[in-house]
């Protein structure tokens, strides 16, 4: 039901490579290579996730219109014919775009046909081309053939972009195609093979798209930012370029290297020439002082001081030859004659002209002295000022490096932009070849057969399996052994209602043999007993208790022994309900009644040497009768004239009376039964085991419907023999 009333799935698939460097490959810094080249890293795990993105999706969806579906209706399903509808759905106007909305075509010719809207019984008529409203919502139906004339159904759903997508997104998966290559593998899931083949083939397209018009965004605002910085830049350097020049005009700094050390060597030069003059002075005011001094009078000059002015030399050789003309003289004239007057007048004219031009002299080297102190004083300035000139220059200079560096890695810039744009419009994957389609691969029938039949399996296992752990009943001998220490004497067959007579033991049947094999099993267990006292009881009513008490009763006679069954279950007497003519039995004897024991039991014709004591009249409270001292009083006359004592009691769960006659008794065989007795009895079974209130106890597995294949002689072959003899009489004994 699945296979048939499920919509098969087909799958397209399709593989792109990815242009760039090969994995391992190293990118070279040759940006122009690079450009013409298409160069770049991958990173595979990017690329998968860009092309597996919901906005990609999303923009497929709206560019290509696969948010409109198109089904031909059928008996269980709807078919998606996709392009092969007869008539194409425009959305003129949506209000809520948040829905889907569904039409119900149908009645197509020529003109039109009828609509109706989302699923709705009622069906309006629309005409090709003329728009029409439904739920608030306006469509236009184109056809889609020249004839559009057909029959049948037809179903056109709009949905949402977003949810379009989104529900195509769960069917599609990325993935690459090996570690070794840049190749990446798309599959998708669609109900119709060419829907599916379409829309790889247009994501592709999309994917290449958006790719180129990122790189070209990205290209342009690059370069529009390159742009603006540099008209920035631009502006910032010149005016650095126009400080530099104004500071370096201001101050005359042409070469501030040459014009520092010209400067210094200029200062040098000064302050040597103005020591020069120093000197100079220094002679001159010697020589003052010589002409001024009265020691000095009528003394030569000396002449080679190092004065410069050949006025001044004039003057002294003038006075020195008028000094040594006045020596010469003085031996041969008088000091007050005409020749001596004569020459001392000419040497203090000399002598007042010579002070003049010292005067004059010294003014002069005062003058220089004062012109080069005030040069030097320039000098010394500028040198002063270079190393906060050198550090404004060098602050300026820095910053024009720094910006006409920053102008030049622009334009490099805008370069290596203007080069890449040309790579932008240049596609860097590849489509290998176009989307194929195979399929259907949805439902997968093998698959959903095997899986069906595996989980009807372990749906069968598992409900077996809890009904057997919630089973609190014995189910096996495993269970009797989890629980008791004491040994399985026999197992009795189930014996259906049809078979279940009340001496199947007579009969030539298994149960016969089951009963044979548990008194050999008996009798082995008491061959050193010299009274043979075996008491039968159970946990509960219905685990076939009595029943098994008489017929151990039965084929313990069978063989000429003397069997006395005792039936003391007061409260639910079998024998004795089966025969209403008793109104005797066990009960008249405990209450001391009847003291003859042959008025008390009952013989059946088939086995005579079995004698069955019947319970009597019911009683409410027997217990009290049962601990009476006439109890072990009746057991032990039955133990003088009987070879085996068989009683059958109550249960043990609702009354005590088992465990009073349990005390009497050699052996205790508890009944058990399949699928009846509960787990949680056999606890308390066993307390009573390891209380000691329960002699020589052994378990009889009764009721057993499963047989164990490692059963000695095996159901079946049994009763197949059993059915072949030939029965001598009805109530045949051996």
């Amino acid at each position: 039901m699945y296979i048939y009333l499920t919509v098969p799935k087909y799958k397209a698939t399709t593989a792109f490579i990815i242009k760039g460097l090969e994995i391992g490959e190293e990118n070279n810094d040759d940006l122009i290579e690079s450009a013409m080249n298409g160069k770049r890293q991958i990173n595979l795990n990017n690329e998968m996730l860009l092309i597996g993105s919901l906005h990609l999706m999303e923009r497929t969806v709206s560019k290509n219109g696969f948010n409109i579906s198109y089904f031909k209706k059928g008996r269980f399903l709807n078919e998606d014919i996709y392009k092969d509808a007869p008539f194409v759905l425009v959305a003129k106007n949506i209000t809520d775009s948040s829905r889907t909305y569904n039409l119900q075509i149908k009645d197509i010719d020529a003109t039109g046909g009828s609509y109706s809207y989302n699923n709705s019984d009622k069906y309006n008529q629309f005409k090709w081309n003329e728009p029409f409203t439904a739920g608030h919502q306006t469509f236009l139906l184109e056809p889609n053939k020249k004839t559009p004339e057909t029959d049948g159904e037809y179903i056109v759903r709009w949905k949402s972009i977003s949810k379009a997508a989104s529900e195509l997104s769960g069917n599609f998966t990325v993935k690459a195609f090996d570690t070794k290559t840049s190749v990446i593998q798309i599959t998708l899931k669609a109900e119709n093979i060419q829907l599916a083949k379409d829309l790889l083939n247009a994501l592709f397209n999309e994917f290449n798209l958006s790719d180129i018009e990122e790189r070209n965004k990205l290209s342009d605002s690059t370069v529009k930012f390159i742009d603006d910085r540099l008209a920035f830049i631009t502006g910032e350097l010149k005016g650095v370029e126009g400080n530099l020049e104004n500071y370096q005009g201001s101050r005359r700094l042409a070469d501030i290297k040459g014009q520092s050390m010209q400067s210094l060597e200029n200062s040098g030069e000064l302050t040597r020439t103005i020591k020069d003059i120093n000197i100079q002075q220094g002679i001159t005011n010697m020589i003052a002082e010589y002409f001024t001094s009265t020691t000095s009078s009528n003394k030569l000059v000396p002449s080679s001081l190092g004065l410069n002015d050949p006025t001044l030399s004039l003057l002294l050789t003038q006075y020195n030859e008028l000094q040594l003309k006045k020596e010469r003289e003085l031996p041969g004239n008088a000091p007050n004659s005409l020749v001596m007057q004569d020459l001392n007048t000419q040497i203090s004219s000399l002598k007042s002209s010579i002070v003049e031009n010292l005067n004059n002299i010294r003014k002069n080297l005062k003058l220089q002295e004062n012109n080069l102190q005030q040069q030097n004083s320039k000098y010394n300035s500028f040198l002063s000022s270079l190393p906060h000139n050198e550090r404004v220059l060098q602050e300026i200079k820095r910053k024009q490096t720094i910006t006409e560096g920053l102008y030049l890695y622009l334009l490099q810039k805008r370069e290596e932009a203007a080069i890449s744009s040309t790579n932008s419009n240049t596609a860097n994957y590849k489509q290998i070849d176009p989307a194929i389609g195979y399929g259907p691969v949805e439902p997968n029938k093998k698959m959903i057969l095997l899986s069906t039949a595996l989980l009807g399996f372990l749906s069968a296992f598992g409900l077996i399996y809890f009904k057997d752990l919630m089973n609190d009943k014995i189910m096996s001998k495993e269970d009797i052994a989890k629980k008791l220490s004491a040994p399985v004497v026999g197992e009795i067959s189930y014996l259906s209602k049809r078979k279940n007579q009340n001496l199947p033991a007579l009969n030539d049947t298994l149960a016969s043999e089951q009963f044979r094999a548990i008194r050999t099993n008996l009798f082995f267990s008491m061959k050193n007993n010299k009274h043979k006292v075996i008491l039968v009881t159970s946990s509960a009513s219905g685990e076939g208790k009595s029943f098994m008490a008489f017929n151990l009763a039965a084929v313990c006679a069978i063989p000429g022994n003397k069997v006395a069954f005792l039936e003391f279950d007061f409260r639910r007497p079998a024998i004795s309900t089966m025969q209403a003519d008793i109104t005797t039995g066990l009960s008249s004897y405990l209450k001391g009644e009847s003291t003859d024991l042959s008025e008390l039991y009952v013989v059946i014709d088939e086995i005579p040497s079995l004698h069955i004591y019947p319970s009597g009249l019911a009683l409410n409270n027997p217990t009290d009768l049962l601990m009476s001292e006439n109890t072990p009083e009746l057991l032990e006359r039955l133990k003088q004239h009987y070879d085996y004592i068989i009683i059958d009691t109550p249960a043990t769960k609702p009354v005590s009376d088992a465990l009073i006659l349990a005390g009497y008794s050699d052996v205790v065989l508890y009944v058990v039964r399949q699928g009846t007795t509960i787990k949680k009895h056999l606890d308390q079974v066993n307390d009573m085991q390891k209380q000691k209130m329960l002699n020589n106890l052994q378990i009889v597995f009764n009721g057993i419907k499963n047989r164990e294949k490692d059963y000695y002689y095996g159901a079946s072959g049994y009763e197949k023999k059993y059915k072949k003899k030939k029965t001598v009489t009805e109530n045949n004994i051996v």
